[in-house]
């Protein structure tokens, strides 16, 4: 057999036209890369295998942690739109309902105001029409007053009609001066 690879080797060199390589060492570099093989098969194979096979479960385990964490994120990060999107609506509620009864507020005190204008201004009218009775019968009462100062005067003076005109027409504009 092993004559057999090596027949193989030559006429591998020989048609590749590597003659300068020496088939004695080459067919004992092939013998040692198998023994190679054969020590590393039968001592470490096991061995490799299980780490590869350990690594290639923990990489498998970091993906899979890598997903979960990626779709994790992804459901809280359209938590949070959705959260922030309704903290936008509430505010704008809010804001909405502020202005609103800020509006209510305003007309209620413009009505409050008118209201309040409208009572001072009959107030007021009472007012002025009591002053003006007021001053009506006090002119009334400086007439009579005047008057009966007149009728007095006439009386005791016995005027003639044209001075006692003249009384009354000086009486009016005292009267008129106050």
């Amino acid at each position: 057999m092993m004559e057999t690879v090596a027949q193989a080797i030559r006429r591998l060199i020989e048609f590749s036209g590597l003659t300068a390589l020496d088939p004695i060492e080459m067919v004992i570099q092939i013998i040692a890369t198998i023994l190679l093989m054969v020590v590393v098969k039968v001592f470490f194979w096991d061995k490799i295998t299980a780490f590869i096979e350990k690594r290639h479960e923990i990489v498998d385990q970091e993906l899979n942690e890598a997903n979960e964490q990626n779709e994790e994120a992804k459901q809280l990060r359209s938590d949070a739109k959705t959260e922030l999107s309704e903290a936008k609506e509430k505010a704008r509620k809010i804001i909405d309902d502020a202005k609103s009864q800020g509006d209510d507020k305003r007309r209620d005190i413009i009505n409050e105001a008118k209201e309040e204008a409208e009572r001072i201004r009959k107030d007021a009218r009472k007012d002025l029409e009591k002053e003006i009775e007021l001053a009506r019968n006090k002119m009334r009462n400086e007439i009579i007053d005047i008057a009966t100062e007149l009728t007095k005067k006439a009386i005791q003076k016995k005027i003639s009609k044209s001075v006692y005109d003249k009384l009354i027409d000086e009486a009016i504009e005292e009267v008129q001066k106050q």
